[in-house]
């Protein structure tokens, strides 16, 4: 019996399908932080060029917009990395008569909610921004952003079979990426902060 998590179970012909299958969800997991949070930048790219958006009051510690460019992708490969390292289980226990009869690869599905609310926010933060009243739901979204990321270490730490190795690698892994979330949100509260004073001032 093989089973990827606690919610699909199989009684395998082959252990070259079981390998397949975990290979390509170990993968997916792996690149799928990099490869969606990407897109999305792709796909919202040329809306920083329109008026509304470059007119923006930013503040004096406001990055030049490179910096993100070279951040963003070394955090979400770093996010895939820790992901596929911690949500990995390949446990063995008991099942009929054998005494490793029954094959786990990946965590249960309650170990997957927090790190996977924690992408979701974080995905969803520049569709947000460039929506109607951006710049407020987009400040609560990375705030959010930021909880879940802070949560995600948490769990990762505390798991009950994190070795010593996975610790550090969860704290280097994570640890940038929430200095830099925390970064994110301080300039969010600041942009909307001097916007809706601007706002406020026109008005």
């Amino acid at each position: 019996m093989d089973c990827i998590s606690d919610i699909f179970c199989y009684k395998h012909k082959s252990y070259k399908n079981t390998d397949l299958i975990v290979n390509m969800i170990y993968y997916g997991v792996l690149f799928l932080p990099f490869v969606v949070g990407m897109s999305i930048g792709s796909i919202y790219r040329n809306k920083w060029q329109e008026d509304k958006y470059r007119n923006l009051i930013k503040p004096d510690f406001y990055p030049p917009s490179y910096l993100f460019s070279i951040v963003w992708p070394l955090l979400y490969l770093m996010i895939g990395m820790i992901y596929s390292y911690s949500l990995y289980d390949n446990d063995c226990s008991p099942f009929g008569y054998s005494k490793c009869g029954k094959r786990q690869f990946f965590k249960n599905s309650k170990y997957w909610i927090i790190p996977i609310l924690a992408l979701i926010f974080n995905f969803s933060y520049t569709p947000v921004f460039f929506s109607k009243n951006g710049l407020f739901n987009g400040l609560i979204i990375i705030i959010l952003s930021l909880f879940f990321a802070i949560l995600t270490l948490i769990q990762f730490i505390m798991q009950r079979d994190f070795s010593r190795t996975k610790y550090i690698w969860a704290i280097l892994a994570l640890i940038p990426y929430i200095a830099w979330l925390s970064y994110a949100s301080y300039l969010s509260y600041n942009i909307y902060i001097l916007n809706d004073k601007k706002k406020n001032i026109i008005i």
